[in-house]
């Protein structure tokens, strides 16, 4: 089992798997466009990707490099935001996709492993807030509040 979804069972995995569809990128493309509407929650496999953003002056900003496996756009499952950053693939990654639609079709047939997929994003999301504060403190010397 992929340590992304640590919490789930075996039969949970094939459950989002099947609500899923399986993605190939091949490095130097990207997963997804700074910008661009997002196309739903990934899990990504197999491979690398470099998360970055364009500044102002249109200088490429890396803010991240990041190993499979781990959850991509989760953010995608709660809001219709554009994308906030680029995610490139670095190495030729491989993925499950679940639409916001596939998600939603899940919670509303009350299944399990979408309510524990919440959960699993709620700790992603606390555990990127918890570096963007201690990034903040080592910046500014002080919180951000």
């Amino acid at each position: 089992m992929h340590s992304a979804l640590r919490g789930l069972t075996a039969q949970q995995v094939d459950q989002l798997a099947q609500a899923s569809v399986g993605h190939k990128v091949a490095a130097g493309h990207a997963l997804v466009n700074e910008g661009d509407r997002p196309s739903g929650l990934m899990l990504l496999l197999q491979g690398k990707v470099e998360i970055f953003k364009h500044g102002p002056d249109g200088q490429r900003q890396s803010l991240a490099n990041i190993d499979a496996p781990t959850l991509l756009g989760e953010m995608s499952l709660i809001t219709d935001r554009p994308a906030s950053a680029t995610v490139m693939a670095v190495a030729e990654c491989e993925l499950q996709l679940l639409t916001k639609v596939q998600f939603q079709r899940l919670i509303a047939a009350d299944n399990i492993a979408a309510y524990k997929l919440v959960v699993i994003i709620a700790g992603v999301l606390a555990e990127r807030l918890a570096r963007l504060d201690r990034k903040v403190i080592e910046l500014t010397g002080h919180w951000n509040l």
